[in-house]
């Protein structure tokens, strides 16, 4: 295993594709209300509302190990608000630090930009993640409930 790291900014957007709809169908499988929601969620509408301001700064830091992606995450800045906007790592490469490198560079990137506050979004049903983003030290401050359409 030879993990390694490529940053950069929306000119990586195309290359984590297929592990945001992976992150999607993890949301979809663990949303207790939303599933439809999060299947007529698409990469291509998440992304164009990330990039229709043109005042926000993205980041990306793709994981590989040799030629597969393996986890990614991108974050953004609007001043003066940062964002971890998602975060994946494939399954079988968890516990291996690849989240917490993510992480770190990450939140070094937001930070660089000296921003006020800096949040995380966590679907419903993924409250498992929680643990993981207390150890940068986020943690719940508020709770936002959505209408469920019927």
């Amino acid at each position: 295993m030879n993990i390694k790291y490529n940053q950069g900014d929306k000119d990586l957007l195309n290359q984590i594709k297929p592990l945001w709809e992976k992150l999607n169908e993890h949301h979809i499988e663990k949303s207790e209300h939303f599933k439809e929601r999060f299947r007529s969620f698409t990469f291509d509408s998440r992304i164009c509302k990330l990039v229709e301001n043109d005042n926000r700064k993205i980041n990306i830091i793709i994981a590989s190990d040799g030629d597969q992606n393996i986890g990614y995450c991108l974050a953004s800045v609007l001043e003066p608000y940062g964002e971890i906007e998602s975060l994946y790592i494939n399954p079988m490469y968890r516990g291996l630090n690849i989240g917490e490198k993510l992480m770190n560079d990450s939140l070094q990137w937001i930070n660089s930009h000296e921003v006020d506050d800096i949040m995380i979004g966590v679907a419903g049903g993924n409250e498992e993640a929680f643990g993981f983003y207390e150890k940068f030290g986020f943690y719940q401050r508020v709770t936002k409930l959505g209408l469920k359409k019927e």
